[in-house]
């Protein structure tokens, strides 16, 4: 009985930890610090050394993947790191103002049009061409959205292997 009261919670704290990595909360941080957690708790017998290193491995690709994807994805189109950045701050912004507005999948929405947005509107004060603003904008909208789907990615990978782990 013990065992599925542990399990029961555990689930929910991954269910929580998922939602938080759609909201772009650390929720894959939550997933390894809950892994860590509950290997202690069982004494190391379903959550072992390996299956941890396996863990953390998954979690480290996708934080990789997203910091690759968002700031070099960008860059490969030949504008200074300075413009890198302010798109990059631009999807913190958007980042922000999507969660507030739609909380699950507002936050990745919100990252891919500020940083559009931001995109659009730094090639459009450097050279007034449309086309070539309209072109940075959808390179930074989709290399947003391609780094937030792997980083979400992760994160289900990470939580089904948590929860099958649990089963054996």
């Amino acid at each position: 009985m013990e065992q599925w009261f542990g399990n029961i919670i555990l689930y929910i704290v991954v269910m929580i930890c998922l939602f938080l990595t759609f909201l772009s909360m650390m929720g894959n941080v939550w997933l390894l610090g809950t892994a860590l957690t509950f290997a202690f708790y069982d004494n190391f017998i379903r959550f072992n050394e390996e299956f941890l290193l396996y863990l953390f491995l998954v979690f480290a690709a996708g934080e990789l993947w997203e910091f690759f994807i968002s700031f070099f994805g960008i860059k490969r189109k030949n504008v200074s790191w300075a413009t890198v950045l302010v798109i990059g701050i631009g999807t913190l912004v958007g980042v922000i103002i999507g969660t507030a507005i739609l909380p699950l999948f507002g936050s990745v929405m919100g990252g891919v049009m500020g940083s559009g947005i931001m995109a659009f509107t730094l090639e459009y004060n450097k050279n007034s061409s449309k086309a070539d603003a309209w072109n940075l904008a959808l390179l930074a909208m989709k290399t947003q959205l391609l780094a937030a789907l792997g980083k979400i990615t992760a994160g289900v990978v990470m939580a089904s292997m948590i929860v099958l782990q649990t089963l054996k």
